[in-house]
């Protein structure tokens, strides 16, 4: 069993294309979301050595969210390489607490705050994370240093 040792955030990129853009050329804010959970399950696969499509698909294991919250600091155009970082601010006994940073070239783009919480897709209740998932929860909590420079900010 291998645990992320890494200091750095887990990062996802992801190429900013026409079908993310609105007709300005702008990402279109609702594909955030959608590279947000892109970017969970590849930190699923990759950090916690969880292969999502199985915990969906044959263990009826779903990951859904249940608070989002995004800044938009600068948008995002067609072309950009975009990358989005993951920080495990807290787990609990069913749920994440994540931080997503989304830089281009260093640039900070977008923050995303999102709370999500392991299900029981049959019964539609929250179920506790198995030994395996928590151990690696930790590992990465543990051992990632978020920058100073990923701190949320706060308006007003």
């Amino acid at each position: 069993m291998t645990y992320y040792s890494n200091p750095e955030p887990f990062s996802h990129q992801v190429l900013i294309r026409f079908t993310h853009t609105d007709p300005a050329g702008y990402v279109f804010f609702p594909r955030y979301f959608e590279m947000i959970q892109a970017v969970s399950e590849e930190w699923f696969e990759n950090c916690l050595g969880i292969n999502f499509a199985e915990m969906i698909m044959v263990q009826q294991v779903g990951q859904p969210t249940a608070h989002t919250e995004c800044q938009f600091i600068k948008p995002c155009v067609l072309g950009d390489r975009l990358d989005i970082a993951i920080i495990l601010d807290k787990f609990g006994s069913s749920s994440l607490h994540l931080r997503f940073i989304g830089t281009v070239e260093g640039e900070i783009r977008m923050r995303a705050r999102s709370v999500q919480v392991l299900l029981d897709m049959k019964a539609g209740k929250p179920i506790a994370f198995d030994d395996n998932m928590r151990s690696h929860l930790q590992a990465y909590q543990d051992n990632v240093v978020p920058p100073d420079t990923i701190q949320p900010q706060r308006r007003g």
